[in-house]
């Protein structure tokens, strides 16, 4: 079983346009469901805390996962988890999908993660992705976490492997795109040291462990 998850969620249409309509909801901030308006995810100091892609990423002890849930290629929701006690991110996000997602629809979701998923967490990706298949998941990874291990090379393996998930290292595009949609704020995304040559090292590590390029975004046609 999954644990409860303290997420905030938002929504967000197609064009990412800047305008917003503010929720008329007077509780909205006890309630988990907001319209954007001037509400963020992520703070920028947490931002560069928790996505900054070093080599050695000392007292990043947890995962953080931005989602973004996009619904028969409508309006996309955005959420953002951390580990909980002993559950994982990446658990507690698979949860609260289960109960978001109906047989009928189409989903493309995305995520932005600041590790990647242990050898725990990818076999229970893999099994929600086999269970719906009206999902397809496109996986960005900021660090790839402990991947000397023999484990969490299979798991990365996977991941890669599957024909209806996406897997690849951020870009600083890729930066600049997370933090545009999950933090927004006024002064924009603002670059730490080289994050272009982190990226291109933990790219090659991760297409050493794979045997392949990543490839992103999904390929496969959902069904109708």
């Amino acid at each position: 079983m999954y644990a409860a998850s303290h997420c905030v969620e938002y929504y967000i249409n197609t064009l990412w346009t800047e305008n917003m309509i503010p929720s008329s909801d007077p509780d909205s901030k006890t309630n988990s469901s907001h319209r954007l308006s001037s509400f963020i995810k992520m703070n920028g100091h947490d931002f560069t805390l928790q996505f900054e892609n070093l080599q050695h990423a000392t007292g990043r002890n947890k995962t953080w996962l931005c989602q973004i849930r996009r619904v028969n290629g409508g309006e996309g929701a955005l959420q953002v988890f951390e580990n909980e006690g002993s559950k994982h991110a990446e658990e507690i996000c698979l949860q609260a999908n289960e109960v978001a997602i109906k047989k009928a629809d189409r989903y493309e979701i995305t995520w932005y993660l600041s590790w990647s998923s242990c050898e725990r967490c990818a076999p229970q990706i893999i099994e929600f992705v086999e269970k719906h298949h009206n999902v397809k998941l496109n996986i960005f990874v900021s660090r790839l976490f402990r991947h000397q291990s023999s484990s969490h090379r299979k798991g990365l393996r996977a991941l890669s492997q599957h024909e209806r998930i996406g897997l690849k290292v951020m870009t600083l595009t890729d930066f600049k795109d997370c933090f545009d949609r999950f933090v927004g704020e006024g002064t924009g995304f603002e670059t730490w040291a080289d994050p272009p040559g982190n990226s291109e090292i933990y790219a090659a590590i991760l297409k050493e462990i794979t045997g392949a390029d990543p490839r992103l975004p999904c390929a496969l046609r959902l069904p109708a």
